[in-house]
């Protein structure tokens, strides 16, 4: 808050979660959104395993926020934000992929672009969908940020640099 920043980024986790009873998911979304409504500037929500662990609280986050992944650019900057828990865990959905694919097909021209997920999914040897994503991203300039493991970790992969954040969500 004391950088002033014009806005705030999620990349998950935002939620302690794992559970199926509704008024616990609701009691910890409404501590959640006490905590963003004191920052006094937009926040933009992305879910992370702890968020929508299981259809209930998929339902929650639908309820509250709408869908899980979504785009917007910003000065000339295409900042993509893709849902990593899109069904099953650890995973992009064909339609997300095929979300994605327009999104950027419609945004050619945009100086940089930011993906933001919650799961770094280029580290895990199976299939994510992640192989699909990146080849998209191959011939623009790109970064990626993500969350999940809680240790600051950078890559670089063809060229661009690939985040890994430290603690991003509650304690």
């Amino acid at each position: 808050k004391l950088l002033q920043p014009e806005f705030i980024m999620s990349v998950g986790d935002l939620i302690q979660g794992y559970t199926e009873d509704l008024d616990e998911i609701r009691r910890q979304w409404i501590e959640f959104e006490d905590f963003v409504e004191g920052l006094g500037m937009p926040f933009f929500y992305l879910p992370g395993n702890h968020d929508i662990t299981n259809q209930v609280m998929a339902a929650e986050w639908e309820r509250r926020f709408g869908r899980s992944y979504y785009h917007f650019v910003y000065r000339n900057v295409l900042f993509l934000c893709l849902n990593s828990e899109d069904p099953p865990p650890t995973h992009i959905s064909a339609a997300q992929i095929e979300y994605a694919s327009q999104v950027l097909d419609s945004n050619p021209d945009v100086r940089w672009t930011l993906v933001f997920l919650h799961k770094p999914l280029w580290v895990y040897e199976d299939e994510t969908g992640w192989s699909r994503i990146e080849k998209m991203l191959e011939d623009r300039r790109h970064t990626v940020f993500a969350g999940h493991f809680h240790t600051y970790t950078k890559y670089e992969r063809h060229g661009q640099n690939y985040f890994i954040l430290v603690t991003t969500g509650g304690g």
